[in-house]
């Protein structure tokens, strides 16, 4: 035959009971905001200046990078990245007949880089940005 607990050992059970739920609850209400995915930031790249050819290559929205050739400039590029870059990257190159050009990159309307370049094979690099809330 067994004995019912003693009247101390029913109290420290119906104690920790509560506190469980609340643990659980607490989980239930930090999980689903610590992974949620970050939510998508606009970074503008552009690239200004004078050269009658140039290479522009940057961070694109899938995490790899893209390259064009330039003949004119201005040049102007806006992406939609989830969850923003983590190590961005914006860098122009001119050709061989040189010129001088200036690149800039902004997440969601902050400026995160800039840089210039003067002369035949030279490069602006803007590079090392990250997405969200301005930091760079």
């Amino acid at each position: 035959m067994t004995e019912p607990d003693p009247p101390e050992r029913r109290s420290a059970r119906w104690f920790l009971i509560p506190v469980c739920a609340v643990l659980v609850a607490g989980a239930a209400v930090l999980v689903p905001r610590l992974t949620a995915p970050a939510p998508p930031v606009r970074v503008v790249y552009d690239v200004t200046g004078r050269a009658e050819r140039a290479t522009v290559t940057y961070s694109a929205e899938d995490g790899g990078t893209r390259r064009e050739e330039l003949t004119s400039l201005p040049w102007h590029r806006e992406l939609v990245v989830p969850g923003g870059p983590e190590r961005g990257v914006l860098t122009v190159t001119i050709g061989p007949a040189g010129g001088e050009v200036a690149c800039e990159v902004s997440v969601d309307g902050v400026e995160q880089r800039s840089a210039t370049a003067t002369g035949a094979h030279t490069s602006a690099l803007c590079d090392g940005f990250r997405g969200g809330s301005g930091t760079g």
